[in-house]
C-alpha cells in the first residue's frame, strides 16, 4: 500500500472506537493536514447517488474538475459506472475496505496509474454512509500536469476488498 494510502489507514483505525465504524463528524481534517490534497469524502445519498463533500486539490488537478457537491456517478465513464457504483455500495453495505488501482488517461497522452483506499465511516447514528478515500499516484503523469480533463478516467486494474477486521496500523 502507497504511504499516503497507509497515512489515511491509520489515522481511521485511531478514530475506530470499540469496534465501531469511525464517524464523519470524528474525522478532523487539521490532524491530517499532509493528505487534505488527496482526499475525497463521500455522502450515500442513494445507492446511485453518492455526492462528493470534499475533495483534494491534486485530485482536482488530475481529474480535471472539481465534483465538489455533485453524485460522484456523473463524473465516471458510463462504462466504469456501474462497476464503481457497486464498489462504493459494497464498502459501505459490509463493510469494508477497497483498495483498487486505476488508470487515467489524458488528450495529450499522459497517463497515470492511481492507487485507491476507500473506508466507511458512519454517521452519528452508527449507520454506514460516509466514505473516506485517498488517492496516491503510483505512475504519475507523464510530462507537465495540467489541468485537463481525462479521456479515461478510473479505468479499473486491480481490486482488492479488506475485511475490516484484517486491517492493521502499520
Amino acid at each position: 500500500m502507497h504511504a499516503t494510502n497507509r497515512a489515511l489507514l491509520n489515522y481511521w483505525l485511531s478514530k475506530k472506537r470499540d469496534g465501531d465504524l469511525p464517524t464523519e463528524a470524528a474525522i478532523d481534517p487539521t490532524e491530517i493536514p499532509q493528505l487534505l490534497r488527496d482526499l475525497i469524502v463521500y455522502e450515500r445519498i442513494e445507492p446511485e447517488h453518492f455526492r462528493v463533500r470534499i475533495v483534494g486539490q491534486r485530485v482536482v488537478m488530475r481529474i480535471g474538475v472539481d465534483p465538489t457537491g455533485a453524485n460522484i456517478f456523473e463524473v465516471f465513464p458510463e462504462r466504469f459506472k456501474a462497476g464503481v457504483m457497486v464498489a462504493m455500495n459494497r464498502v459501505l453495505d459490509e463493510p469494508c475496505a477497497q483498495l483498487t488501482t486505476v488508470r487515467d488517461r489524458f488528450p495529450s497522452g499522459r497517463e497515470g496509474l492511481v492507487e485507491v483506499l476507500r473506508l466507511p465511516l458512519s454517521d452519528e447514528s452508527g449507520r454506514p454512509r460516509h466514505i473516506i478515500s485517498s488517492t496516491a499516484e503510483l505512475q504519475p503523469p507523464l510530462g507537465e500536469v495540467t489541468q485537463e480533463a481525462p479521456t479515461l478516467l478510473a479505468e479499473p486494474v486491480t481490486t482488492l476488498f479488506l475485511p475490516l477486521a484484517s486491517l492493521q496500523a502499520g
